[in-house]
């Protein structure tokens, strides 16, 4: 089991050498801050590809239709593979044009582990993702790896030029 020590104001794993293989090595700490509580973790990628939809409610746009995705971004030079899938619970709600999502999403940083997310979030019922320039907080609600554990939270901005930063905020268990 790893354990993590707070040292003034930096989190640090015990021991320190299994840190420092996994800097050296290329682990999916490259990319990450420390503070005195959380580990922040930044995905960058470029626009979203067109989602696979499904519409498994009633024909058309309706609750139960997922939208799936799976591509790249990176985070510190180094690549990772995101997974989600978004699932509409209701159509027109809170208000016309208007659809409200549930997604689950797997951010793998190759052998080094990976972070996953769940939440809610509004949606233009005609739109795959976010409007442009609009942020969305989800939960984070665990990992493996060198995150196993992990609770918090992960900011997803789509940013104006069409491209996304994810911006975790986690505490990793021990």
């Amino acid at each position: 089991m790893t354990r993590w020590f707070k040292i003034g104001s930096r989190v640090v794993v015990a021991p320190v050498a299994i840190l420092l293989v996994l800097l050296l090595a290329g682990g999916g700490l490259a990319g990450c801050a420390t503070d005195d509580r959380a580990i922040t973790v930044v995905v960058r990628h470029g626009p979203a590809p067109d989602p696979t939809v499904v519409d498994l409610g009633a024909p058309g746009p309706s609750a139960g239709d997922q939208r799936i995705w799976h591509f790249p971004g990176t985070t510190g030079g180094r690549d990772v593979m995101t997974n989600w899938v978004m699932t509409t619970i209701a159509v027109d709600a809170p208000e016309k044009g208007v659809e409200t999502r549930v997604t689950a999403a797997v951010f793998t940083f190759g052998d080094s582990g990976t972070l996953l997310l769940e939440g809610v979030g509004l949606y233009p019922g005609a739109g795959a993702v976010l409007k442009l320039s609009t942020t969305l907080e989800r939960a984070v609600i665990g990992g493996t790896g060198i995150y196993a554990g992990a609770t918090g939270s992960v900011v997803s901005e789509h940013l104006a030029d069409n491209s996304w930063v994810h911006t975790f905020t986690v505490d990793v268990g021990d």
